[in-house]
């Protein structure tokens, strides 16, 4: 009798879109970061009726979601040795997702955007929990934590929820970026004959790393603007930047798409440490001159953007049988979505339009690009 895994590896019929939950998925994620920011832009330049807080949301809850959902449904198989996401759980899904994305649009049964995170979830939960899977438990337990906050949105705590789901999905990058940016680089120098032996991992740093940054959620959630929350950003900030300094940030400057990793890496601690700092200045009555909004879009458009680019170009390539090489436009648009955010960043409100066409330009040619990846069978035959 075929085993599971031995199914996994006979050619697949059927559209190939559906062949594998994160193709949809990541096609959504880089057509939405486009659309939803080019919303924002209009909606800020008063053509548009959307207020702040739905583009907070729509960037957390809509273009995050699906790229996460589309880096499990990669991953979990992978993880626990079982089949693909594929036909009505891959499509099923991602019309959950779209359901949404029109609900929170329109204004209509806006509660059924509340329907995507629990069924992916629960999908995710169940292959983990017939695996015994223990190392990967905390990803089903942060989308709970996720949902609970969207929940906490839709009941009208805007503000809190989105700040405190901002660092869950950082938390999930510190988790999962935490194994692939070493990895990865350590695979790619190795591969060119480098030493790897300056990328190391801290055993502490990386136990302490997903426990503090939900400590800081929670605190987001029910304590923020308090100097105990800017205290424990700024500590958490330093032990994150201590992480990314034992990963081969040099050696990886070679390659484009291992670099970008890094780069998304390094608006965690850059987020977290202007968190901090305007936090506890504002306690003291102190002024830095620094705009408050720009810890959460490094965190956003920077952290979260760039490492969800960095990963989706790596997987689009590679679940099509292509070699994981970043071409010039997709550099091109590791450079608009970054560059983007650090203009946000360090330029403030005066820059909103200029910033923002960026990063929504850089997810438009970046959906172009890999759009025939996603939507085409794997060139080596495989399943995926």
């Amino acid at each position: 009798m075929m085993t599971t895994l031995q199914a996994r590896m006979e050619p697949q019929s059927g559209l190939a879109i559906l062949r594998s939950g994160h193709r949809l998925l990541f096609l959504g994620a880089a057509v939405y970061g486009a659309v939803s920011l080019v919303g924002w832009l209009l909606a800020f330049a008063g053509h548009l009726p959307l207020r702040a807080s739905w583009h907070g949301h729509e960037l957390i809850f809509g273009f995050a979601g699906a790229a996460i959902g589309g880096f499990l449904t990669a991953a979990v198989p992978k993880w626990t040795r079982s089949g693909l996401f594929s036909g009505w759980s891959a499509g099923g899904l991602f019309a959950l997702w779209l359901v949404g994305r029109i609900a929170m649009w329109t204004g209509v049964l806006t509660w059924l955007d509340l329907l995507f995170v629990p069924v992916l979830a629960v999908m995710i939960w169940r292959r983990l929990w017939r695996a015994r899977n223990q190392r990967n438990y905390q990803v089903a337990a942060l989308l709970g934590a996720l949902l609970g906050l969207n929940i906490a949105w839709h009941g009208g705590l805007e503000s809190e929820s989105l700040r405190s789901a901002t660092m869950l999905i950082v938390a999930l990058i510190a988790l999962i970026g935490g194994r692939i940016v070493p990895a990865f680089t350590r695979n790619a120098m190795a591969k060119a004959g480098l030493p790897t032996d300056g990328i190391v991992h801290h055993a502490l740093a990386d136990k302490l790393a997903v426990p503090s940054l939900v400590g800081v959620a929670a605190l987001e959630l029910f304590a923020p603007f308090h100097v105990v929350t800017g205290a424990l950003e700024l500590v958490v900030a330093g032990l994150l930047a201590f992480r990314g300094l034992r990963w081969g940030l040099v050696g990886a400057l070679r390659w484009p798409i291992v670099w970008v990793m890094h780069a998304a890496w390094w608006f965690v601690p850059t987020g977290l440490a202007l968190a901090g700092a305007v936090t506890v200045a504002a306690w003291f009555d102190v002024g830095l001159g620094i705009d408050p909004f720009a810890a959460l879009h490094a965190l956003t458009a920077g952290a979260i953007g760039g490492m969800i680019m960095a990963v989706a170009s790596r997987a689009a390539r590679g679940h099509a049988g292509m070699p994981l090489v970043a071409s010039r436009l997709t550099v091109s648009c590791y450079a608009l979505v970054l560059g983007g955010a650090l203009l946000r960043v360090v330029g403030g409100p005066s820059v909103i339009l200029v910033a923002g066409s960026a990063w929504a330009l850089g997810w438009l040619l970046f959906g172009a690009e890999h759009a025939p990846m996603l939507v085409r069978a794997r060139r080596d035959g495989r399943p995926g």
